[in-house]
């Protein structure tokens, strides 16, 4: 299988795996399909008119790149998805708002400025990169299912719906 077919796989096994977490917890969810979604998975409950969108980021290594540089604060919630090579272990899961993962991102941003500009003597400025979560990073935020949860029983008020 090609890398890009492994990848793909590797992602869609990510995404359903969330999607099953979640119906075991009684949140219905479904998998968004399409190359240019906005969304991987998408779960609410019968019982709120609110629907969550959630991005699912799936590796076999424990490293998830993130983007070129730390994600902006928001309320968005990421699963990160450790699939274990072994295909009957059980894959870990860390739960986290994108704002949480600005958080634990943003100091290994620094230092890696604080690294480059002594090593180089220069600043790191606005080259691209790409910043990584890690099991490590991660280790707080294990089967967090909570911040799901709240978020998709949450009534949306009128300033929360404007600004999300």
């Amino acid at each position: 299988m090609s890398t890009q077919a492994e990848k793909y796989h590797q992602a869609m096994a990510g995404e359903y795996f969330v999607a099953a977490q979640l119906q075991r917890l009684g949140v219905a969810a479904s998998v968004m399909y399409g190359n240019a979604k906005s969304a991987d998975v998408v779960a609410f409950i019968e019982s709120s008119t609110r629907a969550v969108v959630i991005e699912v980021k799936t590796s076999r290594s424990g490293r998830w790149p993130v983007g070129r540089s730390t994600p902006t604060k928001s309320r968005k919630p990421l699963v990160f998805v450790d699939l274990p090579n072994d295909i009957v272990a059980a894959p870990s899961f860390f739960v986290v708002t994108q704002e949480e993962l600005h958080n634990l991102l943003i100091p290994l941003e620094q230092e890696y400025r604080v690294k480059y500009r002594a090593k180089h003597n220069e600043e790191y400025g606005e080259k691209p990169g790409v910043v990584a979560a890690t099991r490590t990073v991660l280790a707080g935020y294990a089967d967090e299912w909570a911040t799901i949860l709240k978020q998709v029983a949450a009534e949306p008020t009128a300033q929360a719906e404007h600004h999300e």
